[in-house]
This record gives C-alpha cells, sequence and structure tokens, in this order.
C-alpha cells in the first residue's frame, strides 16, 4: 500500500505529537488561522486582534484537525509581531503540532526560534532563490520541510514537470544536510474550474512522487474546487481520491462536516477505526447537535 512506503514523520506541539504516513487516512492540517480570502479574519488582524486566533485553533482540534497552519500574512501588517503574537496565543490554547505559513524569511526564523515543539514549514519551492533561504534554516532547526512543486518558471500543468522539480528539491535538500524523510513533497492542487486535467495531474503525481522518491506528500486541498459550487464536498472527493494515490497529510477545513464524513468514514473502511468507536462517537455528536439547533 503506498503509506507503507514513505517513512513516518513526527510532528510535536507542546504535548501532542502526530505522526504523518503512519496510516492510510491522512493527516489533516487546518486551514482557518490563514486570512486568505477571509475579510473578516483581515479586518481583526490588522486591528491587532489576535485574540479571534484562540476559538479559531480550539474549534479546529476540536473537529478533528491533527496540525494548525498558522498564517498571518495580511498587506501592511507589522508580520514578525504577528506570528510572534500568533503562536502564544494558539500554543496557549491548544497542545497540537504546528505548520508555519509564511513567505518572509525573517518571520520564519523568529517562528522557528519561539515554537515549541517540531513543526513544519510550509514552504520551499524549487526556485533557486527559495531554495537557498529556507532549506538552511530546516536544517539548523530540524523541522520538517514542506517542498512546493513550484520553480521559477512556474507552476508546472504536468506531472512529468511536476515529479522532476520534486527531485531536485530532494537533492538540494539532502546536500544541505536535510534527510529526505523529514520532507514532504506540494504535490499542487489547481483549480478544475479552469483547468480540466489539473486534478488529475496532481493525482498522477502524488502516485510517482510516493513511489519514485519514498516520500511523504500533501495539498492545499480546497484550490482543487476553487470557483464551483459544492466546494465542500467536492474537497472531500479529491481528499478520498488523493489518499487513494498515496497522499498522507493535507491542509483543509476541519470544521466542514463533507470533509469529517470523509475522514471518519475512512478510517472505518481501512480498519483505523477499532469497533467503529471514532465513527460512532462522530456521528452521535453530530446528531445532538442537528438536535439542539433545531429546537433554538
Amino acid at each position: 500500500m503506498p503509506c507503507a512506503t514513505v517513512p513516518v514523520i513526527e510532528l510535536r506541539g507542546t504535548g501532542k505529537a502526530v505522526k504523518i504516513g503512519a496510516g492510510k487516512t491522512p493527516v489533516i492540517i487546518g486551514e482557518r488561522i490563514n486570512p486568505t480570502n477571509r475579510k473578516d479574519l483581515i479586518a481583526k488582524l490588522k486591528a491587532g486582534d489576535f485574540g479571534v486566533l484562540e476559538e479559531e485553533a480550539k474549534k479546529q482540534i476540536r473537529n478533528g484537525a491533527d496540525i494548525l497552519d498558522v498564517n498571518v500574512g495580511v498587506p501592511g501588517i507589522d508580520e514578525e509581531h504577528a506570528m510572534r503574537e500568533a503562536l502564544r496565543i494558539v500554543q496557549g490554547a491548544v497542545d497540537a503540532p504546528l505548520w508555519i505559513d509564511t513567505s518572509n524569511p525573517k518571520v520564519l526564523e523568529i517562528a522557528l526560534k519561539e515554537i515549541k515543539g517540531r513543526p513544519g514549514i510550509n514552504s520551499t519551492t524549487g526556485e533557486e532563490k527559495r531554495m537557498e533561504v529556507v532549506m538552511p534554516l530546516a536544517a539548523e532547526y530540524d523541522a520538517v520541510l514542506v517542498g512546493l512543486l513550484i520553480d521559477d518558471a512556474g507552476i508546472p500543468m504536468d506531472a512529468d514537470k511536476r515529479v522532476e522539480i520534486a527531485g531536485r528539491i530532494i537533492e538540494r535538500a539532502e546536500k544541505k544536510g536535510i534527510d529526505r524523510k523529514n520532507l514532504i513533497i506540494d504535490c499542487v492542487a489547481l483549480a478544475c474550474g479552469t483547468n480540466e486535467s489539473g486534478a488529475m495531474a496532481t493525482l498522477a503525481t502524488i502516485k510517482r512522487v510516493t513511489e519514485e522518491f519514498g516520500v511523504n506528500t500533501t495539498v492545499g486541498l480546497s484550490n482543487v474546487s476553487f470557483g464551483l459550487p459544492d466546494r465542500p464536498q467536492l474537497n472531500a472527493s479529491f481528499m478520498l481520491l488523493a489518499a487513494g494515490q498515496g497522499l498522507t497529510c493535507f491542509i483543509g477545513n476541519p470544521n466542514d462536516l463533507n470533509m469529517q464524513f470523509a475522514i471518519k468514514s475512512s478510517k472505518l473502511f481501512w480498519g483505523e477505526d477499532r469497533f467503529a468507536m471514532g465513527y460512532l462517537t462522530w456521528y452521535r455528536k453530530k446528531q445532538a447537535a442537528c438536535e439542539a439547533g433545531s429546537k433554538k
């Protein structure tokens, strides 16, 4: 099976460790601490209202997130200060591992110095300047590094080019002292509404990277449904297809019921849910919430 061919990577938070690659159901990295396309969160971060991140973190963990992505990149904000505040609040609220998400090398280094546990870095690309800056930091702080399959020519549309970039990232990382067992390759999900073969290329890349390089893989899941109706259902369906190709973790929305169902049912069918207790517990909580809502 695909998952058996990749190493197990452990990320650690203030009190919880999460293993990527240990099972056939991908680990979910909660995407909600990210201001991209979220006007309400952008406004609060610009106003210095970082307290909103506490409930965002707690809610995602309650709903099944294993790891939390932390991104506070808003134009015009003091991102160094914002990242410090975000880490202070989020790590005070939950004990899960974190996934540092920034394009600013200074912010990244600040986060690596202040974070507790062992985080993931999201991400380097195959661009020369990016690799030269991010890889030494990952090696110095023993962080798990995500390699995004984009290079100086942009985002490749076909699997062959993406696999080529993956090989280049892995080769460069190993020269910088990063073992491939500490790498996760982001196979790049593109919007199907503008590229009918985009999802197929991503699925093919996941399978080939897993089999040819023996490394863990991820995607930013919601990109695949951008601009289309019923996005949560499309995202959940794509996650299951990607898991079948070997995907071991993904960035997505744990608060969405479609995604929760997909994850719980996957664990059930793969024998990762003893006596279906995880699924039954989730189902009962969902039913109780629905009944409580109907009484209001």
